[in-house]
């Protein structure tokens, strides 16, 4: 006799638990793409980064502020080392009367007040030429960044109006506008302090004649350094 059959159904489909429609090989393309382009995006970022160069107009307006900086630097500077010199002839003096109490108080601030110059002009200089690499971090780190968009957008209008808020724009740090108003009228306090001491020190070793021709010849640059601090920082 032949042994029988036996026919095995197969398991009917479990209700309590339906099979997804939403097969996971989509889901995993999907990431894969999503992750493709994210690595396509930082590669043009990164080369963005290293081919980009400051735009003309940013570039000129670095160069320009680098060198007013160089120029506060270097005029300070020179300043306090006259004024050190005149400190040492003044001090030796036993002059205890009130004209020469004030020329020792404005020589030893001015020297003060152009050191103190000197070094705002190098930090000047030094947050100017930190400027460009910057901007090559904003197009790296913030793709929403005025660097980033530049190529495909350009400098808007109302920025072009602002100088101070074009570099910060491209990385300058914003109390820079602070420090460089600043500059002017600490430069233009030095060279005051300045004056004012050689006025005094003419006065008091100087006759009467000598001393009121100098004071009218050293009026002039005075106010013509007021006029053109004024002027560059209208």
């Amino acid at each position: 006799m032949s042994r029988p059959r036996i026919f095995l159904r197969p398991p009917l489909p479990d209700t309590d638990h339906p099979v997804s429609d939403v097969h996971p090989r989509s889901d995993v393309a999907s990431s894969i793409d999503m992750t493709l382009e994210d690595i396509a995006d930082d590669r043009e970022r990164l080369r963005h980064s290293q081919e980009f160069h400051l735009p003309p107009i940013v570039r000129s307006r670095v160069e320009a502020d680098i060198q007013q900086a160089y120029a506060f630097a270097i005029t300070t500077a020179l300043f306090a080392a006259f004024l050190i010199s005149l400190a040492q002839i003044v001090e030796p003096l036993d002059a205890k009367t009130p004209a020469w109490r004030a020329l020792r108080f404005f020589t030893y601030s001015s020297i003060v007040i152009n050191l103190s110059g000197t070094t705002l002009a190098l930090v000047l200089i030094k947050m100017c030429s930190e400027v460009q690499f910057k901007a090559h971090s904003m197009i790296l780190f913030d793709p929403s960044s005025l660097p980033a968009r530049i190529a495909k957008e350009g400098i808007p209008r109302e920025i072009l109006q602002n100088r101070y808020e074009l570099l910060e724009k491209f990385g300058m740090p914003q109390g820079y506008k602070r420090l460089d108003t600043g500059a002017g009228f600490w430069v233009l306090s030095g060279n005051i302090f300045t004056f004012v001491s050689v006025l005094m020190w003419i006065w008091l070793v100087g006759d009467t004649v000598t001393s009121s021709v100098t004071t009218i010849v050293i009026l002039f640059p005075i106010c013509g350094i007021i006029y053109g601090i004024a002027l560059t920082k209208g």
